[in-house]
């Protein structure tokens, strides 16, 4: 978690400025791409010059007013834009939508924004529903897509990229002294969930995956002429509909603090596309405040990392049998 100190230059301070780097001839997908930060991410990449832009969101409605938006402010050709349904918590769905990416002649950037913070106890994924969410529903989309970043980079000699939204909270999770054989089994007891915590949990364990992950896909130190990225950003405390879920007098708390200390979601969108956009030195690595972070602790831990790994892609084969295939 970042010191008081930090999070006043963070929050106040920091001058975070446009990415430069072009998307030109690049065909680029964001989940949970209709919200604010969603509509600002789109808005660069619009700037920059993509070629194609798939905004994948759960409500189609929705999904096209946010085009309908962009489209006003950046004045762009009214089919650069394309709005894919997308719903984390439903296999059908993000079995279309894969298969539907695949089909892309092209593929070079894909930004994983979508997630939630549940406060009220669900299960999805037979698991607490933001893990289920933030961990099994992100990398049932992603893995599936590697193949494809991976063809690209062949066969138009470029650096694609996998971006994961994350979050500094990471490091004020609280991880069970013993899960069991499988955590996200541990968290359908009800009474094992805090809310204020599966979010930071839910994104120590996207870190944790990250970490493995590039060890797998075109590790550094691999023969791969032609790698790709994967890696994480915090884009800071930000104007979100993260908290969209949150009632009460918890929606009173949050939402002040965010009117008190949230950046605009520009800022946010900004740190984003420049992860987004940025090359190998940042393989299975973590940025914020426009630069690459040290992992905490928490995060250092290969048994936690190694056992994660094992949990999480035995629930993601059994929804896809074929996902872990061609991932090296």
């Amino acid at each position: 978690m970042p010191s008081f100190k930090d999070f006043v230059h963070t929050q106040f301070l920091l001058k975070i400025p446009e990415p430069t780097t072009s998307f030109e001839s690049k065909t680029v997908i964001v989940t949970g791409a209709n919200g604010g930060l969603g509509q600002e991410i789109i808005k660069h990449i619009v700037r920059l010059g993509a070629d194609r832009i798939i905004c994948a969101c759960r409500s189609l409605s929705r999904g096209a007013e946010a085009k309908k938006a962009i489209e006003a402010v950046t004045s762009c050709k009214p089919d650069l834009i394309e709005v894919w349904e997308l719903d984390l918590e439903s296999p059908p769905s993000i079995k279309n939508f894969v298969e539907r990416a695949k089909g892309l002649p092209r593929l070079d950037t894909v930004i994983h924004l979508a997630g939630i913070r549940a406060f009220d106890f669900g299960v999805v994924y037979d698991t607490e529903r933001t893990l289920a969410v933030n961990n099994i529903g992100t990398f049932l989309v992603g893995l599936p897509l590697i193949p494809k970043l991976k063809e690209t980079a062949r066969t138009y000699n470029t650096t694609p990229v996998m971006t994961i939204v994350g979050s500094a909270l990471y490091d004020i999770a609280k991880y069970p002294k013993d899960p069991g054989e499988d955590i996200f089994t541990y968290f359908t007891d009800k009474t094992k969930v805090n809310p204020w915590n599966q979010y930071n949990l839910s994104k120590l364990i996207q870190l944790y995956t990250l970490i493995k992950l590039a060890t797998l896909v075109d590790p550094l130190d691999g023969a791969e002429p032609h790698p790709i990225v994967v890696n994480s950003v915090d884009p800071c405390f930000c104007e979100t509909g993260l908290s969209r879920e949150v009632t009460g007098l918890t929606r009173v708390v949050t939402k002040t603090f965010a009117a008190i200390a949230a950046r605009p979601a520009d800022d946010g969108a900004r740190q984003i596309v420049h992860a987004a956009s940025t090359g190998r030195e940042t393989h299975g690595l973590y940025m914020r405040a426009g630069a690459i972070q040290a992992y905490k602790p928490i995060a250092s831990d290969p048994a936690k990392t190694e056992y994660l790994w094992e949990v999480l892609s035995k629930r993601l084969v059994k929804l896809d049998p074929t996902i872990l295939e061609n991932l090296k």
